[in-house]
Formats: C-alpha cells, sequence, structure tokens
C-alpha cells in the first residue's frame, strides 16, 4: 500500500513539473496584451502592422547574430532607435530562454558624425566581414554602398532597410515614418500657423537620402497644391552649403557691379570696406596684408558693397529662378555653381562680376561660416512668415538662426523629431510645433523585421512607425509624453 502511494505521487508531482513547465514556456511575453502591458509599449503600439510590435514566434538558432547600421549614433534621436534595437533583442533572448554564447546577438553601429556616408561605408565593410545572419541598414546615400550591398547578397546575407529607404533589389522589407504623410502634416500646421499666407523657408537635411527627398518633395505639393498664397522662397540643403556661400558670394559680386551708395552702406548691412557686421561675406578673407579696402580688392575703390535696391530685387530674382525651390521638388544645389566650378545657370563660376576675381570669391567664401549661410537668408527675405526644418538637424540649425537673428517672434518655426533642446524650445513657444518619430518603436520593429528575414517567415514591404504631431499646448498629455524622448 504504501509502495503503491509513493509511486501515485511520483505520478503526480512529475506530471505536476511538467504542466508548471509547459505553461511556464508557452505564456504570452511582450504582446502588449494584458496586464504585463511593458512600458514601452505605446511605442510598439503605433507600428503597422501589428506583427512587428513584438517578438513572438522568432525562434531563432542560438548565437544568431543581427547586424544593425543606422545613420549615426550621437543624437537624442539614434540612441532611442537604439534602445528599441536593444530592447527587441533582450525580449528575444528573454523569450527563447537564451544565456551566455546562446544569446541572440544584436549590435547597432552607427557614425561618429552625422550623415557621415564614407565612415557609414566603413562599418558595413566591417560587420560584412563578420559575416552576420541578416543585415538592417539606414542609408546616408541611396547610391554610396550598392557595392557592399551587392556582396551581401551574392553572400547570402538578407537585408533590410530601416529609417530611410534603400532601392536596391536585396532590400526585403523598410521599415519607417511615412515621411510623406509626415511632411505634409507639418506642411499644412505651418500653414495655419501663419494664416494661410506668406514667405517660407524650408531647410533640408541631406540630398542624397530617400527619407529627405520624400519629406521634401511632400511638403513642396502641400504647399503648392493647397496653399497658394506661401511661396517657398528657398530649399537650402545642409549638405550643399558650399554651394549656397559661392551662390551668396555671386550674388554680391553683381549688386557690386550695379553699384553702391553713396554713404558706403547698403541695403544688406555691408559696412564701407566689404564687411557685413555678422560675419556675411567679409571682405577681409579677400584682401590682403597691405590694406585692401573691399571683399572685391579692386583699385577703383568700390567700397560700397551693397547693391542698390534695383540690384538687389534682380539678385533675389535670380537665386528664385535658379533655385528651384518653389513647389517643383528641385535642388538648389543643382542649380547653383560650387568651388569647383559647377554650373550656374546664368552665372558662370568663372565671372568677373565688379572686377572680382575667382581667387578673391573663393576667399569670400572660405570667411563665410554655416551660420552665416541662414543669416544671409534671413537677411534677403525680411518678411519671412515661417521655417520648416525636415529633420531633427535642420530644425536646429533654423533655431539657431533665428535666435541669432533675433527673428523667433515674427518667425513661425516648425520641424521634425524631439530631444532635449527641441522640447525646451517647443515648450518656452521659439518652436510652435514638431512632427516627433517613433524612433524607438522603428529599431525594435527592425529587429523584429531582421528575425523574420533569417527564418523566411515573410514581411511587408514597408512596415510604417508612426509619428506624433507635439505643440507646446498637448505636449504634457500623458498620450504624447509616451512619444517623446530626450
Amino acid at each position: 500500500m504504501n509502495g503503491k502511494l509513493k509511486v501515485t505521487a511520483a505520478v503526480v508531482l512529475l506530471a505536476a513539473m511538467v504542466f508548471s513547465a509547459c505553461t511556464k514556456e508557452e505564456q504570452p511575453q511582450f504582446t502588449g496584451e494584458g496586464t504585463q502591458e511593458p512600458e514601452y509599449q505605446a511605442h510598439l503600439d503605433a507600428v503597422s502592422p501589428s506583427a512587428y510590435r513584438n517578438v513572438q514566434g522568432l525562434n531563432l538558432e542560438p548565437g544568431t547574430y543581427i547586424s544593425i547600421i543606422g545613420k549615426e549614433e550621437s543624437s537624442a534621436y539614434s540612441k532611442e532607435l537604439n534602445k528599441g534595437v536593444m530592447q527587441a533583442a533582450e525580449d528575444l533572448n528573454t523569450l527563447l530562454g537564451y544565456t551566455g554564447s546562446d544569446r541572440i546577438k544584436v549590435v547597432y553601429n552607427g557614425a561618429a558624425k552625422s550623415e557621415d556616408i564614407g565612415e557609414q561605408v566603413n562599418i558595413l565593410d566591417e560587420e560584412l566581414s563578420r559575416y552576420p545572419d541578416v543585415l538592417g541598414i539606414a542609408s546616408v546615400d541611396e547610391d554610396a554602398c550598392t557595392v557592399q550591398l551587392d556582396l551581401a547578397t551574392s553572400n547570402g546575407i538578407p537585408i533590410i532597410a530601416f529609417d530611410s529607404g534603400n532601392v536596391h533589389p536585396g532590400i526585403l522589407c523598410t521599415v519607417k515614418t511615412d515621411n510623406a504623410d509626415a511632411a505634409r502634416t507639418g506642411a499644412y500646421k505651418l500653414a495655419d500657423e501663419i494664416g494661410g499666407a506668406g514667405q517660407v523657408l524650408l531647410l533640408v537635411n541631406d540630398s542624397e537620402s530617400e527619407s529627405s527627398r520624400e519629406r521634401t518633395e511632400s511638403f513642396l505639393q502641400e504647399m503648392s497644391e493647397n496653399h497658394p498664397d506661401i511661396e517657398v522662397v528657398e530649399t537650402i540643403y545642409l549638405d550643399d552649403l558650399a554651394k549656397y556661400k559661392r551662390r551668396i558670394v555671386e550674388e554680391k559680386a553683381r549688386e557690386l557691379e550695379a553699384g553702391g551708395v553713396e554713404d558706403g552702406t547698403g541695403q544688406d548691412g555691408m559696412t564701407e570696406n566689404g564687411a557685413r557686421p555678422d560675419g556675411v561675406g567679409q571682405g577681409g578673407a579677400a584682401g590682403n596684408e597691405a590694406g585692401q579696402n573691399n571683399a572685391a580688392g579692386n583699385e577703383a575703390g568700390q567700397g560700397g558693397a551693397a547693391g542698390n535696391a534695383s540690384g538687389q530685387d534682380n539678385a533675389a530674382d535670380n537665386a528664385r529662378e535658379t533655385s528651384g525651390s518653389v513647389t517643383d521638388g528641385t535642388r538648389p544645389g543643382e542649380a547653383a555653381a560650387n568651388l569647383e566650378g559647377q554650373e550656374n545657370e546664368g552665372t558662370p563660376a568663372t565671372s568677373d562680376a565688379a572686377g572680382m576675381t575667382d581667387e578673391e570669391k573663393t576667399a569670400m567664401v572660405n570667411a563665410m561660416s554655416d551660420e552665416d549661410v541662414y543669416a544671409y537668408y534671413l537677411e534677403k527675405y525680411p518678411d519671412l512668415k515661417g521655417m520648416f526644418g525636415t529633420s531633427f538637424s535642420a530644425t536646429q540649425a533654423g533655431l539657431k538662426a533665428l535666435r541669432r537673428a533675433e527673428r523667433l517672434e515674427n518667425v513661425s518655426l516648425m520641424g521634425f523629431d524631439a530631444g532635449k533642446e527641441q522640447l525646451e524650445a517647443l515648450k518656452n513657444g521659439e518652436i510652435k510645433g514638431l512632427v516627433v518619430q517613433n524612433p524607438f518603436g522603428m529599431g525594435y520593429a527592425a529587429v523584429v523585421a531582421a528575425a523574420r528575414t533569417i527564418l523566411d517567415q515573410g514581411n511587408e514591404a514597408q512596415v510604417d512607425t508612426g509619428y506624433t504631431w507635439v505643440t507646446q499646448e498637448n505636449m504634457e498629455d500623458a498620450a504624447i509624453k509616451r512619444m517623446l524622448y530626450e
């Protein structure tokens, strides 16, 4: 009798242990459902389709290596994206019970300097030499990594894209913001803010990435089709500033050719010796130590560095004609002459307007800072009503420029992304509205897409990670605060 009881007890205990183990293994985790919802779930809820909101069913082999390469690693946006990547890795290892050398290895790399194409290519080369099981990349330049992506494909390494798309045929899935919709939202919000009429300046992060192109084209299209009384007077690409410096010097040369005013101070604020108080186009760079009096360095004494009103109007018209910035989506850099002599329609780089040599113009260009470019265009358009930045960097550039020019009271600034300084500027009214992307959800979904690729589970061509429109009025709302980051 005792023997039977012992056997029965043992069987019951064994059954209980097996049942317990099965129950624990099958317990749903990281689905965003029920009471066990993680604190980051709001970021995942914004992702569509829903299959990319959790790691359920991703039974990867122990030691799987997922390489994620971003545009850079130092900004608040990239740090938040990296958090999403690392959280997905942690959730995978917890779900699968992997520890030690069995853990899924997910590595995030990005250039130390923002938008550094060369460094991103080097990182890609290094990662490919480690033969990851899958590669995820946010391309700074759509064309710069073609050779490396071809190599990955030929070696059987699947590729997914995130943050910014890429037309390479090896890309199996793209995880990103709906850039066209987000920029369209920013455009009509800015239009409403300035009363549907006036001049607007658009700052674009770069001229190479798909995300920048999509945002620029959508913004300009929205303004052109639905806000006819708004004029986008300039579209400035942050990676083409050398070309704008050259164009500014050419405009000033035409103003000099038209002639200055008698008191030696022109409408653009340049002083008698050709230098402006804010440092734009400082003539001292062109003059030698013998004391050439103006930026042109000519002996005729053209000290009136500024053109007359007629000259300014002509320069503005010429710039507007060549900028391609008014609703057509053309990069102004394509029309502007650069330091190497790139053609500028109607104004070749070798022009000798006002007697200035190419060397003197180059000296003026070299004397200008990036901030001087923004200052110049803010002076050029004294009636400017709005400014929009298509990225964190572009919005920050606009904020600094408007602060420097003391124009924040009469120019409404809007743009992309959060971060501590931008949220503070939003809170104090310097920024009127922000398109806040979902980098955490983007990083998380990128890892999910990468895992699905390894497992041949199939992927959507595009995964939308969502965005939130944030203003001074709603930034303290609980639902909004969950989507912000510093």
